[in-house]
């Protein structure tokens, strides 16, 4: 019963999705397309970085529903088939996953929004033709890799005390974690989240 359920939700949303990354797709046309900054200002960048933003969040809020119905691995698949589909970018994912381990849902969350952002970052930032995420969880431990084949962060890019990376780290560091960059120009990035689980004695 509650598969069925879960499939009903699976197909009730799944439009949704494929909507908010087509607009996310049409932020970042937009984007590539916008004059270089003037006077710490772009013209006309306002509309579009709000709907990306806007994109980003409604896309991660979606997913928090999802993962409540699916878990964590069935919800990223999903929207790795939508962002491949949006962006023609090739994906790759691994997963390893104990048997019979339910990961706390904070925690899935968690992991969710940081792959949302890198794989926003990835579409909009690093003109990448594959990624490749993988998944582990343990009794212990819950990491993803997300790796791109882009141009590379620079190293004050990696260092970002604000954005998106930041607000990564943040979330990695709420749970007593690490999330890490690493990554050179034209030499792709990776990046590395890592929760280590509080487990009840």
């Amino acid at each position: 019963m509650r598969q069925n359920r879960a499939r009903a939700m699976y197909d009730q949303i799944e439009d949704a999705l494929i909507s908010i990354t087509m607009q996310l797709r049409s932020a970042i046309d937009a984007d590539a397309g916008m004059p270089s900054r003037m006077n710490g200002e772009m013209n006309g960048a306002a509309a579009p970085l709000h709907r990306a933003g806007w994109a980003r969040q409604t896309a991660a809020e979606l997913g928090s529903v999802i993962i409540y119905t699916l878990g964590l691995v069935a919800t990223i698949e999903w929207h790795l088939q939508q962002f491949r589909k949006c962006t023609g970018i090739l994906c790759e994912l691994t997963v390893n996953h104990s048997p019979n381990l339910d990961l706390p849902e904070d925690y899935a969350e968690s992991i969710f929004e940081i792959y949302n952002e890198a794989l926003s970052n990835v579409a909009r930032h690093a003109g990448a033709s594959r990624v490749a995420i993988a998944l582990t969880i343990t009794p212990r431990e819950v990491t993803l890799v997300a790796h791109d084949n882009g141009i590379g962060l620079g190293e004050e890019v990696s260092r970002a005390s604000r954005g998106g990376i930041a607000a990564m780290r943040a979330r990695a560091q709420s749970h007593k974690g690490l999330c890490e960059f690493v990554g050179a120009r034209n030499t792709g990035t990776t990046v590395t989240a890592s929760l280590p689980i509080a487990r009840a004695p």
